[in-house]
């Protein structure tokens, strides 16, 4: 017997995959009109939007692949690169924060971003302007990574402030202190979800994406959890009761 099958569906058969568009280069204006130069990483369907703030020592190039990663994921990823000094009249911080916030906005206005599901994954520097953007967003961010760097009393108090934000700390034994400051952020979030990772030697901020894949598969894991429906509907604690722990785990691997 012969089994015919309308033609639409033998030529839906044989339609390709939607290849997501490539990343592109873009110039984002900041408050003052400066330029910021940044990567734009379309996952060419609607989702979650991250925000990458890499080390001060790199550029956006240094995390490329993992946005890529992340993108393939569903995520609608931005990475940008810090300008050189401050604004006139302001200071340096505020100068940060501020071209922080223009990225946020720009993220947002991108077809398919929910504004409502975002994540800022920051490392060494870009530590505290990621949790700086966390609280001056935070009915908007989901979760924040935080690498090898530090931050304020103030930030503190905001993570321990507020239970809808996840933390997920990462350190290398071999920087010393670095594993002491990032934990004691993480220890202080009320979220379930909240984790701390120390590795013995992997790497500084955001680096540590790409020493380990072990490591950079947990970030990513981690984050698609924090923006899942699941998370939004059900306050998931996402990996801790499977791995036992509350807040902390480690890795002994580079």
């Amino acid at each position: 017997m012969h089994l015919r099958l309308p033609l639409t569906l033998v030529i839906l058969a044989f339609v390709p995959a939607a290849v997501p568009p490539a990343p592109r280069d873009v110039a984002i204006k900041s408050f003052d009109g400066a330029s910021l130069s940044a990567t734009y990483y379309d996952p060419g369907s609607p989702g979650p939007g991250v925000v990458i703030f890499h080390n001060c020592d790199g550029d956006r190039r240094k995390v490329d692949l993992f946005a890529r990663h992340l993108s393939s994921r569903g995520m609608h990823v931005v990475s940008w690169d810090y300008r050189a000094g401050q604004a006139a009249d302001r200071s340096f911080g505020d100068t940060r924060a501020g071209d922080a916030d223009r990225i946020h906005d720009w993220l947002v206005s991108q077809p398919g971003v929910d504004r409502m599901r975002l994540i800022g994954v920051g490392g060494s520097c870009g530590v505290t302007v990621a949790l700086g953007f966390a609280e001056r967003h935070a009915s908007q961010v989901k979760g924040v990574v935080i690498l090898s760097g530090p931050s304020t009393a103030a930030q503190h108090a905001f993570v321990a402030r507020t239970p809808s934000l996840a933390v997920l700390g990462g350190a290398s034994r071999a920087e010393g202190a670095a594993v002491s400051y990032v934990d004691s952020v993480v220890r202080g979030s009320p979220n379930k979800a909240s984790r701390m990772i120390a590795l013995d030697d992997g790497g500084h901020g955001t680096d540590m994406l790409t020493r380990s894949s072990e490591f950079e598969s947990e970030v990513l894991t981690w984050i698609a959890e924090q923006v899942s429906d699941r998370s939004r509907a059900t306050g998931s604690p996402g990996r801790r009761d499977r791995l036992g722990t509350a807040h902390r785990s480690t890795f002994s691997g580079q």
